[in-house]
């Protein structure tokens, strides 16, 4: 062992947690627990737990995982003989762990309140923001495989509701869409969409529904009237209630004919999606991946232009990890290099932007495997709708 492995060895370290479970990826993959507020997760030797107040211990000690002891505020006093008055702030429980455990740090999330870290550090205590406080969140398990497939049905659930209403509305002045006797607005539809996969048990958050124009700007929520022969765009992402793991699903779509250039863009979307999907395997580059899918775009005549104001073309990374967050890792993009592993839940969502028109965008979920990928997502893909 060198000089620098002995002197880190020596170094005591404990891991904690302070975040609300509903809105930590970290805290609710660590306990399981998804709860309004914030609570304190932590690790030392001999000892994973979570303190909680006692509203939630009676429902946490039957939600939360193995291995991760639930203790109520008055039984952490007991525990670490403290008077039963002393107040517990997550500062005050860490400095008392770190004397009783013979901490010298504690490594936390990068997400920790920095007022938190500051009362650490004036208490004497090291903190060390970790960038991915749990790598293994990267690769999925069965479960969580299972989990995240549920999501991706609800994201499929929202767009069948989407379709539905498309095919019954009908044109009126100016090419606005009319349903159920007022006009179709992108406000409506996203409406429309969050309701279904509520009534299923998801919450649909941000859900883009861009008509026209808007779609060239990729993350452009929507507003507005949607109008007939014009590319919308349906981006939807639900998070499953009950289990926190999202899907992530997005379609473009026509009410009536497209225009020319609409459907050469949407083909050529559509290649570039089968080009990468073939190539998604364990130990493929990411970066390779969407070179290979912009290339295809570049060659249909469709190339990138990040010097344009708005920039047009493929200006976004091809895809992104799924789980307990919409984007986590790993990326997939022009400048990843870490070779894909098997297990990883990715999106593939190619795209082709341009103001004058709007945008185009697919997107599908899949786990990659030892020889390929399995797809998650069913919807099928179709650019005109009656």
């Amino acid at each position: 062992m060198t000089d620098a492995a002995t002197a880190n060895a020596a170094i005591a370290t404990g891991r904690f947690i302070w975040a609300a479970g509903e809105s930590s990826a970290d805290m609710l993959y660590a306990t399981g627990l998804q709860t309004p507020d914030a609570f304190l997760w932590f690790a030392v030797p001999g000892l994973t737990a979570a303190l909680l107040s006692p509203l939630e211990v009676g429902r946490a000690r039957k939600a939360v995982r193995p291995g991760v002891a639930v203790l109520a505020e008055q039984e952490f006093r007991e525990r670490y003989g403290l008077e039963s008055t002393v107040k517990l702030p997550p500062e005050a429980v860490l400095a008392t762990l770190a004397r009783r455990h013979g901490l010298d740090r504690w490594e936390t999330p990068a997400a920790t309140p920095c007022g938190l870290a500051r009362k650490l550090a004036a208490a004497g205590l090291e903190v060390v923001p970790v960038d991915r406080f749990f790598p293994e969140r990267q690769r999925k398990d069965v479960a969580e495989v299972a989990r995240i497939r549920d999501g991706v049905a609800l994201a499929e659930l929202g767009l069948d509701r989407a379709l539905a209403i498309l095919r019954e509305a009908v044109p009126g002045p100016d090419r606005i869409l009319w349903w159920e006797g007022a006009a179709l607005t992108a406000e409506r539809l996203r409406g429309e969409i969050a309701a279904a996969i509520a009534r299923a048990g998801g919450t649909a958050a941000h859900t883009i529904v861009a008509p026209g124009a808007q779609g060239a700007d990729p993350h452009q929520a929507g507003e507005g009237p949607i109008r007939a022969h014009e590319p919308l765009v349906l981006d939807i992402f639900p998070r499953v209630d009950r289990t926190g793991y999202f899907g992530d699903l997005t379609r473009t779509v026509v009410k009536g004919e497209a225009a020319p250039v609409v459907r050469r863009a949407w083909a050529a979307v559509r290649q570039a999606q089968e080009t990468a999907l073939a190539l998604v395997r364990a130990g493929a580059i990411p970066k390779e991946i969407h070179l290979a899918a912009k290339g295809v775009l570049d060659a249909a005549g469709f190339p990138t232009d990040l010097d344009a104001n708005p920039p047009v073309g493929f200006f976004h990374g091809l895809g992104h990890g799924l789980g307990l967050e919409v984007h986590e890792a790993p990326r997939v993009n022009s400048t990843a290099t870490e070779p894909l592993r098997e297990g990883e839940v990715i999106t593939v969502e190619p795209g082709t932007y341009d103001p004058a028109w709007g945008g185009i965008r697919l997107e599908d979920v899949v786990v990659v495997t030892a020889g390929g990928c399995e797809k998650l997502t069913r919807a099928p893909a179709c650019l005109e709708i009656p």
